[in-house]
Parts: structure tokens; C-alpha cells; sequence
């Protein structure tokens, strides 16, 4: 049985949540979640004049039919692994001992996975992000991570998740501004900023290292120059979030499934990109997303230069 991003229908989670009453771990079930292509707000600038068509389509381009075979009712059972790193709106752990429940082991092959947990003031965020690798389907495998899905369950009392206090947010308090990026907020993102007894996952093909700092040859460059263009072609812009920890190296270590080629350009890349809870469906045409992106990757392998350098140059203390 082939191992495709709608394969799971549900997780049975062990060593992420943990009962106050028994002081213990215990294993938690989270079910599939599915966004509603409304969930997020198109950004739309209509034309000003006929020349505007190079940079602006007449309209928002609809989602790209998705190619996945029919969903099937599969379980997938794992263990919290190892800490990877943490932001603003998330903390990813290593999956261990993943097993497909009902499917005899030499019939599929699981690939490294991670999950990333949402912290409990950062559902809507998981929620956009989930709705962007959704809208970037075709480009899973190839310019982006493959997702496996978003996954959620809530909390009943006594409850809690010890990675939320572990590996606090600076402010866990802070409005949840993946909202702000919406004009017209979705009622449920309404109802999961208010929450804080949600438990809502993504589960992610576990990727390389991210970019490292220090001067990157012409060919990594060309690589992440074309990650963001794949995504442009899709009328995603992501350029306000160009970040070399949002790059990282495509899956190289055993076992995982071989990178695609891009369905644009037929590349096939060493890098890839991650984290959309702040990217913006427009109808902003390739040329002018280009535009928009292209000054911040400079920037990006500009600063990792001089990040490489700064821990060069001795320090004097006079």
C-alpha cells in the first residue's frame, strides 16, 4: 500500500499528553481535520489599467485539483521522539515507532515524520498553515514538505501538554496575529483563538537540517530562488516570511520517498520550504511575486554571511 498524505485518518499519540491524576503519560487520539477552503481571505487589487495584466490576474486562480487516490481509514500509532526546535506558533517533535494499524509491515513503507504541535494560544495559525499546504498539494514532495495532515483533539480536564510549558512562547498570552492576516476572519479561527484546551497537530515527512549560516554557492542559491518561485506559480505569496530557518534540506536519510520534480519547472530540488500560517493567496501573477521575493532571499543569504562572519571577528575587551 502506497503511503500518501491522505493515508492517515487518525493518530494515536503516546508521551505528549499527560493526566494530572495519575501523574502519567497516556495516549491520545487526534482525528483529521479538514479546512474549509474558505478558511482564509484572498488578498484581491484589482487592475487599474489593461497593462496591470502582466502583474495582477483577473481574478483569485482557484485551488489545483487535488491527485490523491480516495482517502482510506487508516490509523497511524507513534511516539513523541525527539525535541527538533520550536517558534512563535509551534514546537515539532520526531515521531518514533510509527505503525499503520491493520496493514502488515511489508506492505508500506513510513517515511521519517515529524509533528508539529501548536501551542495552546496558536490554533488559528496551525489552522492557516494546514490550509496552505492543502492549497500547495502539487508542490508536496518537491518545493514544500509533504504533510500527512492536521490533526486535533481537545483536552478534558486534568489534562495537559507538558511541551507547551517545556518549550514556553515568549508571550503566551500574545494575540494570535496569523489572525491578522485575514480581513475577514473565519468564524471556527474565531473560536480556536479562544480556545486553550485544544491539542491540534500537523504530521510532516521530517526534512534535513535547515540552511546554515555562512557563504552558499550559486547553485544553493538558484535552488531557493526557484523554492519561492514554484510557490509564485501557485499565486501564493510568502515573501514577508523569507527566513533561513523556513529552509531546510530536503530528506536524504533512510527511509523516506524520493524527492519530485517540480510540476513547473521539472526541477528537482535539494531544498525546501516550510511554515505558511502567514502567506497570502492573491492574484498577484508570477512576475509580480517575483519581484516581492527576490530582495528578501538576497537579504536572507546576505545575512547568513555575516552571521557566518560575526562569530569570526575576535571580540577585545577593553
Amino acid at each position: 500500500m502506497a503511503f500518501h498524505q491522505n493515508t492517515i485518518q487518525s493518530v494515536n499519540l503516546h508521551g505528549v499528553v499527560q493526566d494530572s491524576a495519575i501523574h502519567e503519560f497516556i495516549p491520545v487520539v487526534l482525528h483529521r481535520i479538514t479546512a474549509p477552503l474558505n478558511l482564509t481571505t484572498p488578498v484581491y487589487q484589482p487592475r487599474p489599467s489593461p497593462s496591470f495584466t502582466r502583474l495582477l490576474f483577473e481574478s483569485v486562480p482557484e485551488r489545483p485539483p487535488s491527485r490523491l487516490p480516495p482517502p482510506r481509514q487508516v490509523h497511524l500509532s507513534a511516539h513523541l521522539g525527539e525535541f527538533i526546535g520550536d517558534g512563535h506558533s509551534s514546537i515539532v517533535f520526531a515521531l518514533d515507532t510509527p505503525q499503520l494499524d491493520g496493514v502488515p509491515s511489508d506492505q508500506h513503507a513510513i517515511p521519517r515524520l515529524v509533528v508539529k504541535i501548536a501551542r495552546s494560544n496558536r490554533l488559528a495559525a496551525l489552522a492557516r498553515d494546514a490550509w496552505f499546504y492543502d492549497e500547495m498539494e502539487c508542490l508536496q514532495g518537491s518545493a514544500i514538505a509533504r504533510c500527512y495532515g492536521w490533526f486535533e483533539v481537545e483536552l478534558s480536564s486534568g489534562q495537559s501538554v507538558p511541551a507547551w510549558s517545556e518549550h514556553p512562547a515568549e508571550d503566551p498570552n500574545e494575540h494570535d496575529y496569523a489572525l491578522d492576516r485575514d480581513t475577514n476572519v473565519h468564524p471556527d479561527q474565531l473560536k480556536r483563538s479562544a480556545r486553550r484546551d485544544v491539542l491540534s497537530v500537523l504530521v510532516l515527512e521530517r526534512l534535513g537540517d535547515r540552511l546554515p549560516p555562512g557563504q552558499h554557492p550559486d547553485s544553493v542559491k538558484s535552488d531557493v530562488m526557484s523554492l519561492y518561485a514554484d510557490v509564485s506559480y501557485l499565486a501564493i505569496g510568502i515573501a514577508e516570511d523569507v527566513r533561513r530557518h523556513n529552509i531546510l534540506e530536503a530528506p536524504h536519510h533512510e527511509p523516506y520517498l524520493p524527492s519530485l520534480p517540480s510540476p513547473f519547472t521539472n526541477r528537482i530540488h535539494m531544498w525546501r520550504v516550510v511554515d505558511f500560517e502567514f502567506a497570502l493567496k492573491t492574484n498577484f501573477t508570477p512576475i509580480q511575486l517575483k519581484s516581492n521575493y527576490q530582495g528578501h532571499v538576497k537579504h536572507m543569504f546576505q545575512d547568513a554571511e555575516d552571521e557566518a562572519l560575526a562569530t569570526l571577528i575576535p571580540r577585545y575587551v577593553l
